[in-house]
């Protein structure tokens, strides 16, 4: 008998159905077990098998796994949380089995409603999305719904969860796989071998999968293990946005009430990080960060990044500026072409892009990162969607509708940036919470009107105002943007190199990895 209630939290995968298919499932081990020391726990048909490091893990090929890798140093132990015993599900439901990826803020909340004794059993949010899933689907069954009104539930229910997740479930002949609306959390699928999903693209193709998709944040799949079938169900989110009204004031306050909001709930119980660029988006979010981290009783810590040398790099110069004007605790990391180079043979096969702007914006997550991981830090706050939100790049000032650029741009980052930074955070075992994209936040967002995100000299106008509410003085408000990658100098840093290895651009020398 499986028990179903391990806590799993970290890279997931899953396989069905692949028998005289040539793919080779084994690879999806071998290429989870990179990741070094962290943790497994595999599910098969009749076991489940636990292993203290995901370099122990030998080739498996056991048709119907469920798979997860985890940071032991996020995990207080593998002994199961709950056992059935300890609650009466009147299950009608023979097999339920869940592997997830979740950062849950208000799983404390959601435990409360199921009473002292299984609350006090939940440690933390993998184990109540695991029971979470688990009651749903046993009242789906006692409730004899059928596939659309079950798929129109789950939707429905998951809505409940507040923070990041992917998860895939098994339920008797069903799978069903699903992420958090905006994206944060990656999950790819493919149905050309039976069906399999990973959250990682590289663990489905080393296996020979060769028609990898990444799940839309905005459907639920469900596969049907008997017929060999899928249905795929649409969310709505972003659909309905009414322009809010008031004054800028008005905005700018019921803004920052609602940023205030987001950080504070994503605010972990131990001292945690924060990605400090020196721009107004940082800022901002470290200025919030300071005040709710003493608030619990925490520290946090500034990171900034860059590339050594004679002079230092504008991102750690205007760092240093700001966390002395402000009294922020300030870490700066430096690194040098050589140690440039070394990171780069692990980012660029980690983020499966060779392109120059997605590898530069990698390298200083990667190097913020690693740097925080060394300091015992386990979450790391970042000001991802800011610039989406609030029209921050300069293509915006030739946007004809700014409002529906800026929805674009949110409903595609899954596709262009929080894969990118979710699957580097991962990799060094490292949280990642992104308080600009609160799905709440964003909603309210999105509906600004575009006059007080755009004037004729300035782009994000309403949150510079927000930052001004704050304190910020006009020198930070109004600091012009400087990407990640120029900020840090590791473009410049790449070009170095390309150079000296005798390439005669970037991308054909960040291919050679």
């Amino acid at each position: 008998m499986v028990d179903r209630f391990f806590q799993i939290m970290g890279r997931i995968a899953g396989y069905f159905n692949t028998d005289n298919t040539g793919i080779d499932s084994g690879a999806i081990f071998r290429e989870m077990k990179k990741r070094g020391n962290y943790d497994a726990l595999i599910y098969t048909k009749d076991e489940v098998l636990s292993f203290s490091s995901g370099l122990e893990v030998p080739d498996m090929f056991s048709d119907g796994s469920l798979i997860t890798f985890f940071d032991p140093v996020m995990v207080p132990s593998l002994i199961p949380a709950i056992t059935p015993s300890m609650m009466d599900l009147s299950s009608s439901t023979k097999d339920i089995i869940t592997v997830c990826d979740a950062d849950l803020y208000n799983w404390k909340h959601l435990s409360e409603s199921y009473g002292n004794d299984v609350a006090g059993a939940i440690r933390n949010d993998a184990d109540l999305l695991v029971l979470f899933l688990e009651i749903l689907f046993n009242k789906v069954a006692a409730d004899k719904l059928n596939e659309s009104e079950t798929l129109s539930f789950l939707d429905t229910s998951l809505r409940q969860l507040r923070g990041v997740y992917a998860f895939g479930c098994k339920v008797d002949d069903k799978v069903y796989i699903a992420r958090d609306l905006i994206g944060v959390r990656p999950l790819w699928y493919d149905l050309s071998g039976g069906f399999a999903f990973a959250s990682e693209k590289k663990f489905l193709e080393k296996a020979g999968y060769r028609e990898v998709k990444e799940l839309s944040p905005r459907q639920i799949l469900c596969y049907d293990l008997e017929d060999n079938t899928i249905t795929l169900h649409d969310r709505e989110f972003l659909s309905e946005l009414t322009e809010v009204e008031g004054s800028e004031d008005d905005v700018r306050d019921e803004l920052l009430k609602l940023l205030k909001d987001a950080v504070s709930i994503r605010v972990p119980d131990e001292n945690f990080g924060v990605m400090f660029s020196g721009g107004i988006d940082s800022t901002i979010l470290a200025s919030i960060c300071k005040d709710a981290a003493e608030a619990k009783g925490v520290s946090v810590i500034c990171y900034t990044v860059g590339l050594s040398g004679v002079t230092s790099s504008p991102d750690i110069i205007c760092a240093k500026r700001i966390a002395e004007e402000l009294g922020f605790e300030l870490k700066v990391h430096e690194i040098d072409l050589e140690t440039v180079e070394e990171h780069l043979k692990v980012v660029v096969p980690l983020i499966e892009d060779a392109s120059v702007p997605k590898t530069g914006v990698a390298m200083t997550m990667y190097a913020a990162s690693v740097a925080a991981k060394k300091d015992g830090i386990n979450v790391l706050f970042a000001g991802a969607g800011a610039d989406e939100l609030f029209a921050g790049y300069n293509r915006y000032k030739q946007s004809g509708n700014i409002n529906q650029d800026c929805l674009r741009d949110i409903l595609e980052m899954h596709e262009v940036n929080t894969y990118r930074d979710d699957t580097v955070a991962a990799f060094t075992g490292t949280v990642l919470r992104l308080p600009y994209l609160d799905e709440k936040f964003v909603e309210y967002s999105l509906a600004i009107p575009e006059k007080f995100k755009m004037s004729d000299d300035m782009n994000k106008v309403v949150l510079r105002r927000a930052g001004e509410e704050l304190g910020l003085s006009e020198a930070i408000t109004k600091r012009s943007k400087k990407a990640a990658q120029y900020g840090s100098r590791f473009d410049q840093a790449l070009k170095k190199l390309a150079k000296r290895a005798g390439f005669s651009n970037k991308t054909e020398y960040i291919n050679s990895f």
